[in-house]
């Protein structure tokens, strides 16, 4: 009966730790995507239609383009990475602003 209790915690708290570090992984992404989004409209010329939330998607996308591309195309990390996913998002949010 000690046992069986013993493997249901040890899966309960591997389960929690898949679940938690999921969760802070999705909100790290989010925050990221903000600052890297509020980059990029920064950085673009014009006037964009597009809102705060609008602006973080755009961003996450972006991030998630350019890490892509920096780790699987170029081979880069650190600023240039950086550099890639802001260069990204500021794509996104042309392309978004213009439809």
């Amino acid at each position: 009966m000690m046992l069986i209790t013993l493997i249901i915690l040890m899966i309960a708290l591997i389960v929690g730790i898949f679940i938690a570090g999921t969760v802070l992984s999705v909100i790290t992404q989010l925050v990221i995507g903000l600052v890297i989004g509020g980059i990029a409209r920064w950085i673009l010329p014009g006037e964009h239609k597009l809102g705060w939330f609008a602006t973080a998607l755009c961003g996450i996308v972006g991030s998630l383009l350019g890490g892509m591309l920096a780790h699987h195309v170029f081979r880069v990390q650190g600023i240039r990475e950086t550099a890639l996913n802001v260069l990204c998002a500021m794509g996104v949010i042309w392309l978004l602003g213009r439809v």
